[in-house]
Order: structure tokens, then sequence, then C-alpha cells
């Protein structure tokens, strides 16, 4: 996404890292975990495939919340900054689409904050916007 771009290649890779370091965290402690809607234990596995959107999803609020701070920091206009931008905008919009099946998918109280709270929501799925409550919970 930000390849070739000075200032932002090396932080959204950073931030692609550690966006899969706290999937991997929180699917390790996952068996001690509820179910984000019953409350229940955990039982069910989870995907690789899971985990995996998972982290690009993570990753992908990161880069955006990072292609938005440069923005507001650039004293002057940054073409290959906007674009960024504007891909992960665009790169957001489409992964709301397969978010609430994800979301299933993952099931773990912890591992949905995480994925919910990365990408802003627009559209029919704000109501994932706040979270799930998760600290209410624990």
């Amino acid at each position: 996404m930000a390849r070739g771009h000075r200032v932002l290649s090396a932080p959204i890779l950073a931030a692609g890292a550690a966006a899969a370091w706290w999937v991997g965290f929180f699917a390790s402690i996952r068996h001690r975990g509820v179910h984000h809607v019953t409350l229940t234990p955990v039982t069910a596995p989870v995907s690789v495939e899971a985990l995996a959107d998972a982290s690009r999803v993570v990753a992908l609020g990161a880069a955006l919340r990072l292609a938005e701070a440069h923005l507001g920091r650039a004293g002057e206009a940054d073409m290959t900054g906007e674009r960024v931008y504007c891909a992960a905008v665009a790169a957001s919009v489409e992964a709301e689409r397969e978010m609430p099946a994800l979301i299933e998918g993952l099931g773990e109280l912890r591992l949905v904050d995480l994925v919910t709270l990365a990408i802003p929501w627009r559209g029919r799925f704000t109501k994932y916007a706040g979270g799930t409550g998760a600290g209410q919970v624990e």
C-alpha cells in the first residue's frame, strides 16, 4: 500500500507486523475467553484463514491511522501520501463487507474487539463501532 513512500513505508510495515503479533497473542489465549455474544466459554476452533483475515484488518486499520496522521502533519501537499490514505479507506470499505462473517469466525471476545476497533465502521455495520464491551465482562 505504501511501498516506496519515503515516510510511510517503514511505519506501515511495522504496523503490519504488530497487527500479526497482537492477533497471534489473543489467539494463543483464546481458549480462556468467552464468545462475544453468548459470553459462554469458547470451544470451537478458529481457522488459520480467520486469523490471517483478522491480521489484515488490524494492519489496515493501523495503516489508515498512520496515513491520516501523516497527512495531518504534512506541511505541504503529499500526493503519494494522499494516494496511500485513499487506498486504505477504499480497502477498509471493502473489508467491512466481510466483517460480520469474520467476527463470527473469530468468536472470542478479545479477538472480536481487536478487529472491530481496528477500522472505522461505515454503513450498516456501525453497531460494531464501539466494540463489544469486553471491559465490562472481564
